[in-house]
């Protein structure tokens, strides 16, 4: 059963965590390709047949999650819509634990038609539901979010109740541990694992792949998380 009291989110958190850094000491080799590949557990929007397969690894209890959600997904949402992206969904708990819990918990128990919309709420509402946790009024807060997609009070708890949805989301975070992911958003793209580094020359940060700056005919892509570098980014793997 998952409490929605701050001692219960905090118990199951910490479960979570410590069985999560165990796997990541006795993880066997996985290969990026392995990682790259599109699982029968994903969550996933998009033609199968895209030519660029773009992986998130994110959490509702992340802030630059949720800033990467306003902003950059609005360039994943074009390339959805227009055939060129298969946009795959990971989850893993960072960010504040209980917070990140609960919320892909009632996530896994909507239908799989809302499971998206139901996370873009809760990318939406993440500071209502931080304020809610801080004022003791979590499960009130949730109660109003879920009821938005018809969900009862009582619905509710017995998500929150259900060990088989709770098992889920402790094994999604498992296995973005053995995946290599440390922290989100993470993003892999065609198989290749974006990586923010510093470009020198007073470039800041940029996105690398394997050590080697992404670029484009408008010079390098600067590792930020907005909607003109991941069209750039798509634009780039599209054309590879």
């Amino acid at each position: 059963m998952l409490s929605l009291t701050r001692r219960g989110l905090a118990a199951t958190a910490a479960a979570l965590f410590l069985s999560g850094a165990a796997l990541a000491q006795n993880a066997t080799s996985i290969t990026d390709a392995q990682v790259g590949q599109v699982r029968d557990t994903d969550r996933v929007m998009g033609d199968a047949d895209a030519p660029v397969t773009f992986i998130e690894y994110g959490s509702v209890a992340c802030s630059h999650c949720g800033h990467f959600q306003e902003t950059g997904f609005e360039a994943v949402s074009e390339g959805i819509e227009a055939g060129d992206v298969r946009f795959v969904f990971r989850e893993m708990i960072t960010g504040q634990p209980n917070i990140a819990i609960a919320g892909f918990v009632l996530a896994n128990c909507a239908p799989d038609d809302q499971y998206f919309e139901v996370v873009d709420t809760l990318f939406a509402e993440m500071g209502s539901i931080y304020e809610a946790m801080q004022n003791g009024t979590a499960q009130q807060r949730y109660d109003e979010l879920a009821a938005g997609f018809g969900f009862t009070p009582e619905d509710v708890q017995a998500c929150f109740s259900d060990e088989a949805t709770v098992a889920r989301v402790q094994t999604a975070h498992r296995t973005a541990v053995q995946d290599g992911v440390t922290s989100t958003p993470y993003f892999i793209v065609n198989g290749d694992r974006l990586a923010a580094e510093s470009g020198g020359d007073g470039q800041g940060l940029v996105y690398t792949v394997n050590g080697d700056v992404l670029t484009d005919s408008e010079g390098v892509i600067p590792a930020n998380l907005e909607a003109d570098t991941f069209r750039r980014i798509i634009a780039l793997y599209k054309g590879g």
